[in-house]
């Protein structure tokens, strides 16, 4: 049987290696220099450059041929010609799939045309990663040459490509993948990029480090869907079939990866599985730190852990990760990548928030878990609302940081304790106020174990008598219940309170967005002032209160997941306006009392594209005692919109 495998994907090369490895003879066809040149010589594998057409393709098949189409999940042209190819000659036809992954929080358009389209629609700098071959379509973006970074392969072809088509050489990243979370945050950092446009490249292709980066930086992903949902088989199917279609040995049911968290990297804190595991491996990998674990560990970058093992012929091969492999560990992607090549067993170890709370002697049954390490955020939200707050830091967020943090939040005589190197000779474990370990030196990576003892219940809705008033108005509770119901806050949404007063429908949003940031925008003194104390009364340290009128107070803070317009001051408009250019899906309510704010409100929403507008009218009436009877008073009469900002690319 002749085997020719159509590739230039990671998914072809490594079916090229298993090949190999089993002294099978195939011939491989990619399509560019580029293609050739990442395929290392291999044993059997003789591999073919330049683009062939149907035609060309059916003069090299015969009805004894098993073609295996290995090329990129968008490459639909290609997989087409292919398959008509084999319906010609009678050539056997099997697809190599790339899976793809789940995803969520992202735009999806079908094509690059829509893409184009959506880019046309919504403003901001982009980090565009889908390679070169449809950049010539971006270039109908408007201000194509400065909204637009291009990430394409470092080829003087490409590059000349890219100069032809009249983009910026300070706007053309040249580099070649893969590409980790924080490669990817650091460009999108550096070049200030809102929108991140990709492919759903898979796992090989970089799609999750791509997400999650722009997670990280507040980036929106559009993602440009796959072509076509296809039959056929992963790289772990495919290897299976070939071993029993060409009748090789089953290496895949012997071979056996074992992921082994490390503990805190010290042989005390190694589990006595981790130990078996590692006396029974035949190689081991791990970063330079956790190698001197085992005389048989190879040292190499975190970065390269799985391919090194992949491409090691021994049959029992563990790799070192720090920690417990279920707590904040990357040991997840590195089983799915693994997945394909044998079975893989994960090796649970000690976390360092079980030796940090074991050391403090604090339970960590009820602990609220936090991780800043090489990721943005803040734990005020997490602080304010649970009695304990384990937080693993790093980056920007050391524990300097995070300690700076809460001492300008007002938390700064909050009992911190800061752990280092744990389980290491060097150890240190600090005890002290959050502005004392403030002022410490602190490491890159280090954790925090933070108490709260009147910690806020952020389940319990706030009652007006919890409030302090003065003479400023207050929405009503009952008011204010259904009105935070009406936006459908989440934890971690960054939420606008416009008009906030007293605060009573901010800490009630606050609570909702417990791991996020509200924003009071208030333009009185005395309101702000009550602002200030109902926060500290009530434990809403995930507020920031913004003193100014709206909209210019609302210009540079950071783009709403959904608004509450207490007050307006008679620019609604205005304030819908910024909001909706802000976030085009943002979520909005506004309570009116007058009339004519109800009007005003309800012009805009509709006159600005908003989306499911509802309208309901709140009149709550309360029984009090008055001797031997219950008297019941009304309160006045409100009116609660809500809507949503319509997106035109769904």
């Amino acid at each position: 049987m002749k085997l020719m495998i159509f590739s230039g994907t990671t998914e072809g090369h490594g079916l090229c290696r298993f090949l190999s490895k089993n002294n099978v003879q195939a011939e491989v066809f990619v399509a560019t220099e580029y293609g050739a040149a990442v395929m290392e010589p291999m044993a059997g594998i003789t591999v073919h450059e330049g683009r062939l057409d149907e035609r060309e393709m059916e003069k090299r098949l015969t009805s004894d041929t098993l073609l295996i189409d290995a090329t990129h999940p968008y490459a639909a042209a290609v997989t087409d010609n292919l398959r008509a190819a084999c319906a010609k000659s009678g050539a056997r036809y099997e697809r190599l799939l790339r899976p793809a992954l789940p995803y969520q929080n992202c735009e999806i358009v079908l094509n690059t045309a829509a893409a184009v389209d959506w880019l046309n629609a919504h403003p901001g700098t982009v980090l565009l990663t889908t390679g070169s071959k449809e950049l010539e379509a971006y270039t109908a973006v408007q201000d194509f040459q400065t909204r637009l970074f291009p990430r394409v392969l470092p080829t003087a072809s490409v590059l000349e490509k890219c100069a032809a088509l009249g983009f910026l050489g300070a706007h053309i990243i040249a580099m070649q993948g893969p590409f980790s979370q924080a490669m990817n945050a650091a460009l999108l950092r550096e070049t200030g990029a809102k929108i991140l446009v990709t492919k759903d490249t898979g796992v090989s292709g970089g799609f999750a480090e791509k997400v999650a980066a722009a997670e990280e930086v507040g980036a929106k992903v559009l993602v440009i869907a796959r072509p076509r949902i296809e039959n056929g088989k992963d790289q772990a199917q495919m290897q299976e079939f070939l071993t029993e279609l060409l009748g090789l040995q089953n290496e895949k049911r012997q071979r056996r990866f074992f992921i082994i968290g490390a503990g805190m990297g010290t042989a005390d804190t190694l589990t006595g599985e981790a130990v078996r595991a590692l006396e029974t491996a035949e190689a081991v990998f791990a970063t330079k730190r956790l190698a001197a674990l085992s005389p048989k560990a190879e040292a190499c970058a975190f970065s390269e852990l799985a391919e090194r093992a992949i491409q090691c012929t021994e049959k029992h091969i563990s790799l070192l990760v720090s920690g417990d492999v279920g707590f904040f560990s990357a040991a997840g992607k590195l089983r799915e990548r693994l997945l394909p090549y044998g079975g893989v067993t994960l090796v649970p170890g000690l976390s360092s928030m079980q030796y940090m709370c074991a050391k403090c002697g604090i339970s960590y049954e009820n602990l609220c878990f936090k991780s800043l390490h090489g990721r943005t955020g803040n734990i005020l939200g997490a602080v304010s609302y649970h009695a304990a707050t384990f937080v693993l830091t790093g980056g920007e967020n050391n524990a300097q940081a995070v300690c700076n943090s809460l001492t300008d939040a007002g938390l700064g005589a909050l009992p911190v304790h800061l752990g280092e190197n744990l389980g290491a000779e060097n150890e240190r474990i600090v005890h002290g106020t959050a502005a004392e370990i403030a002022q410490l030196s602190c490491p890159d990576l280090a954790v925090l174990l933070i108490e709260n003892p009147r910690a806020a219940n952020k389940n319990e809705p706030i009652r007006d008598e919890m409030l302090t008033r003065g003479k400023v108005p207050m929405t009503k509770e009952e008011v204010r219940w259904v009105s935070v119901n009406r936006l459908t806050v989440r934890p971690t949404d960054t939420v606008w309170d416009v008009g906030a007063g007293t605060g009573a429908v901010t800490l009630e949003l606050a609570r909702k967005a417990s791991d996020g940031t509200v924003y009071a925008v208030e333009r009185k003194p005395e309101a702000v002032a009550l602002l200030h104390e109902n926060r500290i009364k009530l434990g809403g340290y995930n507020v920031k209160i913004i003193e100014g009128p709206a909209p210019e107070a609302l210009e540079n803070l950071p783009a709403p997941d959904c608004v509450f317009v207490g007050g307006s001051g008679g620019r609604m408009r205005e304030i819908l306006t910024l909001a909706r250019e802000k976030n085009p899906e943002v979520r909005v309510v506004v309570n009116a009392i007058a009339l004519e704010t109800l009007f005003a409100a309800q012009t805009a929403l509709k006159e600005l594209g908003f989306s499911d507008i509802e309208i309901t009218q709140l009149a709550a009436t309360r029984g009090k005692p008055v001797g031997a009877y219950t008297m019941l008073t009304a309160n006045n009469p409100v009116f609660i919109l809500s809507g949503r900002a319509a997106n035109d690319t769904k």
